[in-house]
């Protein structure tokens, strides 16, 4: 198979570079509108808005937000004013969504989304199939800076979380909510017996959610 294109190359692309260039998703542009797949009128667009780090136009962006969820962390905000609490995040409609200056460091945003999702889990805010408690997995999920970045991990503290890729853990299930790219790793395994082209093909877990 030959790339075609403005890049077309004459020789056949190996099986991993057509994986990266089918594998991929430039999330950095949020005027763009795309087409929501989650079962609304096909003919209806919305606009995303950007989930990043911090306020500053050069933080990265970590995922996509669709308007539903703007409006929820709104509510957040609202619901943490009436209590006689900072707010936790910083929003500018139409453009990005990030975490409030006071929520410092990996540990500071984990423990935000930790609190929040899983209350939104027990009082059900969203589609039982989404992220209800039957789908949720226990599992903190990395999130990072540049999600097609290197896979690091804060050993210390201090200076160190500043110059990594690591931005903070949540709960797997809830990662599509927030529009956050996610990874997972699956092994088929092939051998020859006998002259004979065996499988050997994984079995997911009766305990697994999914």
């Amino acid at each position: 198979m030959s790339r075609t294109g403005p890049k077309a190359s004459s020789r056949p692309l190996s099986y991993l570079e057509l994986v990266d260039l089918c594998d991929n998703a430039y999330i950095s542009f949020p005027d763009k509108r795309l087409r929501s797949v989650l079962g609304e009128d096909e003919d209806e667009d919305e606009m995303l808005t950007s989930f990043c780090l911090t306020r500053s136009e050069s933080s990265p962006v970590m995922g996509l937000l669709r308007p539903i969820l703007v409006e929820k962390l709104e509510n957040e905000n609202g619901r943490r004013r009436e209590m006689g609490l900072d707010e936790v995040w910083d929003i500018e409609r139409g453009k990005r969504v990030s975490f409030a200056g006071w929520v410092k460091g990996w540990k500071g945003r984990t423990e935000v989304m930790k609190e929040m999702c899983e209350r939104w889990r027990e009082e059900e805010r969203f589609c039982a199939e989404v992220c209800g408690p039957l789908k949720w997995r226990g599992e903190a999920y990395a999130v990072y800076k540049d999600p097609f970045g290197v896979r690091d991990y804060p050993q210390g503290g201090g200076e160190e979380e500043e110059r990594l890729n690591f931005a903070f853990e949540m709960e797997r299930t809830a990662c599509a909510l927030f529009g956050v790219v996610t990874y997972g790793v699956h092994m088929n395994m092939y051998v020859l017996r006998e002259g004979q082209l065996s499988m050997w093909v994984p079995t997911r877990a009766e305990t697994k959610p999914t």
